[in-house]
């Protein structure tokens, strides 16, 4: 057979090989588009999506949360000074990324806001481990059993919160937040 014959056939099986797996692929797209329901409820079901409840005017609950030491903290004993409150977890990758901020933010405003991390998945031992990463050395409690997030409803992770010296919350924001939002949340506390 020619060599000029030959690489024909090859190219045709090739064609023909590749052409067939595009076929397989486009009759096995789902083109149709999934439809959620959003709900704020805790116990989701299959095609719903976990939303956060508003909680600006709410007051943060008199729960007893543990200390990365092992302490149980009443949340009401925190009150008295405004709070930065952040929800977390280690391996949230958004997580990650806001710690410095919200580490740095500590820092300058050490002696007019209490900063307080939250944290909803982590050993005590992880979250240590995590801050000194970070260069966090504000106050870390552990919700072990989610009542923090289930009580507010919080669905989502990173959540700051800006609660007023009274316990009252006055600002949100769900998922990563900047220096200047948080800054922002800052200054609204302060005045």
């Amino acid at each position: 057979m020619p060599a000029r014959t030959r690489l024909a056939k090859q190219a045709l099986i090739i064609f023909a090989v590749l052409f067939s797996a595009f076929i397989v692929a486009r009759a096995t797209n789902d083109t149709e588009t999934p439809s959620y329901e959003l709900t704020n409820s805790v116990d989701l079901t299959a095609g719903e999506i976990a939303t956060n409840s508003r909680l600006i005017g709410q007051k943060l609950p008199d729960l007893a949360l543990t200390s990365t030491n092992g302490e149980t903290v009443s949340i009401s004993n925190l009150f008295g000074k405004p709070m930065i409150v952040n929800v977390w977890y280690s391996t949230c990758e958004p997580c990650r990324r806001e710690m410095p901020v919200l580490a740095s933010a500590a820092d300058r405003y050490l002696n007019k806001v209490r900063f307080v991390g939250i944290n909803i998945k982590d050993s005590a031992n992880v979250a240590k481990e995590f801050a000194d990463t970070y260069g966090v050395k504000f106050d870390l409690l552990l919700d072990t059993n989610g009542q923090f997030i289930t009580t507010l409803g919080i669905a989502t992770a990173p959540m700051t919160l800006a609660v007023s010296a009274q316990g009252q919350v006055i600002g949100q924001v769900a998922g990563e937040i900047s220096a200047e939002k948080l800054d922002e949340l800052v200054k609204e506390l302060l005045k």
